[in-house]
């Protein structure tokens, strides 16, 4: 085997596959190099996803003439000289690949002036070599125009996705930068049409609302907090706003986006029992630490880090979001002086509302103007036709634990059908010992010979029916759930789902990564009974919805089907309309702790007595669980 040294061409194209990825890759590179020159401004401007064209410009400091060649050398870099500064580094770019990288692949032209000069310069760079270089009129600042990005790698081609994907990736980069950064004004363009434009204002406040929109930023509130030489700033969403992914998850180290789990896991534990399983909390995490003790040189494209001390980053990511999230419902959290620990307040703030209020208010229903509907039945036609013609409002199943987990104990009876589980944790008062034993049947079909007399609701969610030697429970929410989605499927195979249109459109902002997600998916949406098309930037218009959802579920379950289709991105077509599915049937059934009529209540009976799958929810929860007349008669001693 003969061993031999690469040329600086196909080597810088080799390092290119670790920094440049897709045209997202190169607008990171690129507008952190215009951050780290000081700019107030920075523009991105692309055209076919950034594969046929991409530029950053910015009113940074500019290039030295004589330093614009070098700049396209592999390990050029203006900012370390020793073994030393690797160990306070707080630039994002340091390592000097970028521009060698990208012009490998790429055709790259760069306009450069320093304050002071009278005139600039222009390099032309092609495939790593060294095209053009001259004068050239220019602003102070610095331009780079990359095209026809992997000219000579078609490879990489392959793996990329559509034009509207890849600009959505870039979109995204920008709006992560602009974040870190709300001291600089970022304005993002795609194929000609403004995407992006933050104030630079300084206000993260105002960088997030020019991010997120006013519906997600009016729901973030501020973060600070300080502990062990550890300063955490930013905005975390309350207790109502979360997604089902982490998409809407920012975190920064001395102002560098990254990625790491320590930071991840600290902000959720923060608030777990606050938000629904299963669901991811919204914040703009910013940390600042002394660079000694992180280490940014762990990833070639820098986008993970390492810290010396891993649990008092825990420690102050957590207590920070604590202190932010709770503070109205709780008592404020402070840090101990002198006190690695911090020590609960047993004070309240001064006109705060109390925990039980808060609970309520969140469990309100929201009761908005229907008008916009062409069927619009009254409040009382809508109660009386809930199983019937319109299936009611939801709530997530997933939110109410089964309230019988039955496991069959050593010795029990093999009597089929039949099981046992322990309920009593003491010993009812007058008893004389310990109860061990409940019966139960875990009827899978009903036998509908049998007569039935429905006795009433527990606890608003569960119904009771007396049915030959049974006491028979049937949770609600999961059988009208599986009623729903049963009916949904066979509508979807039959191509019978038919939106009902909405006299006014409703308009819901998205992320970039979502609306992209929206818009791939746009034949899926019309399957399922949703008229969706775009409206603006990343904003959608819904038109049409199907029949079983309401007016004030429009946004949430549009939000709620793009998570999960960006989630099961990978699965089977017919694995990722299932999962859609049961979010339509969870949505619109009734919930638990819904009070029911009796007519609602023999609707519902019915239907799932003559159904033969409804034996558990789509979820797999149970629907329906017996207690035997024999069990209730042992209680009261009659045996």
């Amino acid at each position: 085997m003969l061993v031999k040294v690469l040329d600086t061409n196909l080597a810088n194209m080799i390092a290119a596959g670790e920094v440049v990825e897709r045209p997202s890759s190169v607008a990171k590179e690129l507008c952190e190099n215009s951050i780290d020159a000081g700019a107030t401004s920075v523009t991105v401007e692309i055209s076919g996803g950034g594969l046929r064209k991409l530029s950053v410009t910015d009113n940074g400091c500019g290039l030295h003439p004589d330093d614009m060649e070098t700049a396209f050398l592999r390990h050029a870099t203006s900012k370390i000289s020793s073994p030393k500064d690797l160990d306070s580094i707080m630039t994002l770019g340091f390592r000097g690949e970028a521009l060698a990288s990208i012009a490998a692949v790429a055709k790259v032209t760069m306009f450069s002036k320093m304050e002071g000069g009278s005139f600039g310069k222009r390099v032309i760079m092609e495939g790593g070599h060294l095209i053009e270089s001259g004068p050239a009129g220019c602003p102070v600042g610095t331009s780079l125009v990359v095209e026809n990005l992997f000219f000579n790698t078609p490879a990489r081609m392959k793996f990329l996705k559509k034009d509207y994907t890849e600009a959505g990736y870039v979109e995204e980069v920008v709006r992560k930068l602009a974040l870190a950064h709300p001291e600089i004004s970022f304005r993002f363009v795609s194929d000609g049409k403004e995407k992006v434009f933050t104030p630079g204002d300084g206000s993260l406040k105002s960088a997030a609302y020019a991010i997120y929109g006013k519906d997600v930023s009016g729901q973030l509130v501020p973060l600070e907090y300080s502990e062990g030489g550890i300063k955490i700033t930013g905005l975390a969403g309350n207790m109502t706003l979360y997604r089902k992914n982490r998409g809407l998850q920012s975190l920064y180290v001395n102002n560098r986006c990254t990625v790491n789990r320590t930071m991840t896991a600290a902000l959720e534990e923060g608030y777990k029992s606050m938000i629904p399983i299963g669901c991811f909390p919204v914040a703009i995490i910013k940390l600042d630490i002394n660079p000694t003790l992180v280490d940014v040189n762990v990833h070639p494209a820098k986008l993970e880090v390492k810290f010396f001390e891993e649990n008092k980053i825990y420690s102050a990511v957590y207590w920070a979001v604590k202190n932010a999230v709770c503070v109205k419902v709780m008592p404020k959290i402070d840090a101990s002086p002198g006190s690695d620990k911090p020590i609960i307040s047993n004070s309240y703030s001064p006109g705060k509302p109390n925990f039980a209020a808060s609970i309520n208010s969140v469990r309100e229903e929201p009761h908005g103007d229907t008008s916009k509907y062409e069927y619009k039945p009254t409040a009382a036609q809508q109660r009386e036709v809930v199983f019937q013609q319109k299936p009611h409002v939801f709530e997530n199943c997933e939110s109410f634990d089964s309230k019988f987990e039955k496991e069959k104990p050593a010795g029990a009876s093999n009597k089929e059908n039949d099981i046992t589980d322990k309920v009593f944790e003491e010993t009812p008062a007058g008893a004389d010992k310990k109860i061990d034993n409940i019966e139960f049947v875990q009827t899978a079909v009903f036998d509908t010979s049998e007569s039935y007399k429905i006795i009433g609701q527990l606890f608003n969610t569960y119904i009771l029916v007396e049915e030959g030697g049974n006491l028979v429970l049937i949770d609600q929410h999961a059988a009208h759930e599986r009623l729903i989605y049963e009916r949904l499927v066979r509508e979807k195979a039959e191509k019978k789902i038919m939106p009902q249109m909405l006299l006014m459109p409703e308009i819901i902002s998205l992320t970039p990564t979502e609306f992209t997600a929206a818009m791939e998916n746009k034949p899926f949406f019309e399957e399922i009974g949703y008229e969706i098309e775009e409206f603006g930037d990343n904003d959608i218009a819904v038109r049409g919805i199907p029949y079983v959802i309401t007016k004030e579920q429009i946004r949430d379950s549009v939000v709620e089907i793009i998570d999960n289709l960006r989630a099961s991105k990978h699965g089977t077509e017919t694995s990722r309309g299932e999962r859609i599915l049961y979010t339509i049937a969870c949505k619109a059934a009734v919930k638990g702790h819904d009070k029911l009529t009796m007519a609602e209540m023999e609707a519902l009976v019915k239907q799932v007595r003559e159904s033969e799958k409804t034996i558990t929810c789509p979820h797999g929860r149970p629907v329906r669980t017996a207690v035997t007349k024999t069990f209730i008669e042992k209680l009261f001693k009659r045996l």
